[in-house]
């Protein structure tokens, strides 16, 4: 009997397959336990950046309740409810946001020791990089082809991007920026007419006889209603037009001469041409090779120089208007100027800051003028390319970032003008419509913020 008991194997193997089972069980409910609570973990860690991001980037009475709506909205996980605490702090010389989170995962094998839940947390902080100086020159299209809609897209995205910065860069004068309109020619200002750096001519009127020859009409005839159609070019945009006028067939009596006194005029308006290349695209002798004023012809609003004022910069954006042709390095010339530790403007640094420079390049199209020194009334395209690229290579070499927008572009030449200008690729943008452009702003705003989540 003994020695059946001993020999017999059935029960040994119920009771090894009883403790098997349990066993895994045990490992299968851990597992379980396990990736409920690796789930949660990156479901609260995804939403807790979510909510530090969004919280760093809004208006210091806003942040807190502004985190806890996004988190609410990112964090679905059904059944489970998650302790949220928010503050603003520093993190050495930099602007910071936290966002803390805590869930309690319900356990499967741990109820059998007594444990329903155990907690999960999640830290996330977004850092605002406030360690460097910034200075940026919107350089902005402001054509007539600009006109109407698109100029108030591009105030609304400019202005967009302002704001951003001025909110999240609150370090006294660290942010510093400059607005510069071009068409054909950029304004420097009348106001600078007399500086060094400026050779203007003194207005002037001068009257002088002229004589011509003309005839008189003795007689009007066949006179009838007429169509016309025709095509207006502004800036490379061709317009159709047409209308109805009445037109008629003349005798002329004979050939005399008449003279009358014609004044001629020349006056500034603060615009400038080009230095003779290679001056036209380098930062360098201005004293001694001083820029060329040009008279009697129209550009946008003047420029305006580094300011740390948020008001100025949103002044001079919603004070664009738009005039005239495309002449790109005009525009690139004079953004490059104005961050210049030298004349024509003289910006210093701060010695003790790092300082990191932006030129911000908005543009609708091709260059259609091109420079006959000092004047932009050549149609050489090519040339205007080729010195848009050479200022471009050329601001890059002096440590300046650029980033370019194309915006409502449909040529591929220009595009990719712009897309090599850029300091890199993710500092190109291709704005197709009014919400892209606003877009492209934003994402540049951040990229010069260094937004970032560190643990």
């Amino acid at each position: 009997m003994l020695r059946r008991f001993t020999t017999n194997e059935s029960g040994n193997i119920a009771t090894i397959f009883g403790l098997s089972t349990f066993a895994l069980l045990g490992a299968a409910s851990a597992g379980l336990d396990y990736s409920r609570m690796t789930n949660t973990r990156a479901a609260l860690s995804s939403a807790a950046d979510a909510a530090a991001l969004a919280a760093a980037q809004a208006p210091p009475n806003e942040a807190v309740a502004l985190a806890r709506q996004v988190f609410d909205a990112n964090f679905t996980q059904s059944g489970l409810v998650a302790a949220f605490s928010a503050a603003p702090f520093k993190k050495g010389a930099d602007s910071a946001f936290r966002v803390e989170v805590t869930a309690n995962v319900p356990m499967t094998l741990s109820k059998v020791m007594g444990v329903d839940t155990r907690p999960v947390r999640s830290v996330s902080d977004a850092i605002l990089g406030n360690d460097q100086d910034i200075q940026i020159a919107l350089v902005l299209d402001v054509t007539a082809s600009m006109l109407g809609s698109k100029l108030t897209s591009l105030k609304t995205a400019a202005s967009g991007m302002v704001n951003t910065l001025y909110d999240k860069l609150t370090q006294g004068n660290q942010i510093k920026m400059a607005v510069v309109p071009f068409a054909q020619y950029v304004n420097v200002g009348i106001a600078n007419r007399n500086q060094p750096w400026l050779s203007v001519p003194p207005d002037s009127s001068t009257t002088q006889q002229a004589c011509w020859q003309t005839r008189d009409i003795t007689r009007t005839y066949n006179c009838r209603m007429q169509f016309h159609s025709w095509t207006d070019w502004n800036d490379g945009v061709a317009t159709p037009r047409s209308g109805t006028w009445e037109v008629c067939d003349h005798d002329y009596g004979p050939y005399y001469q008449t003279c009358q006194n014609q004044t001629t005029t020349l006056t500034w308006k603060g615009c400038v041409g080009s230095r003779n290349h290679p001056l036209n695209v380098r930062d360098q002798n201005y004293i001694t090779n001083p820029v060329p004023g040009v008279m009697n012809v129209s550009c946008p609003p003047a420029l305006t120089t580094l300011s740390s004022s948020r008001s100025t910069v949103l002044n001079a954006i919603n004070g664009l208007a738009a005039v005239g042709n495309t002449y790109i390095p005009s525009g690139l010339m004079w953004g490059w100027a104005t961050l210049s530790p030298i004349e024509p403007f003289s910006e210093p640094t701060n010695a003790n800051r790092k300082t990191q420079r932006y030129v911000v390049l908005m543009t609708d199209g091709e260059n259609t003028m091109s420079p006959t020194y000092p004047k932009h009334d050549g149609y050489d395209t090519a040339t205007a390319n080729a010195l848009t690229a050479e200022l471009c290579t050329n601001i890059k070499a002096d440590g300046v970032q650029v980033f370019t927008i194309a915006f409502d572009v449909t040529s591929n030449s220009i595009k990719n003008l712009l897309r090599a200008c850029a300091t890199s690729a993710d500092k190109y943008f291709d704005a197709t419509n009014a919400m892209q452009l606003s877009s492209a702003f934003n994402a540049i705003a951040q990229q010069m913020t260094m937004l970032r989540i560190a643990r």
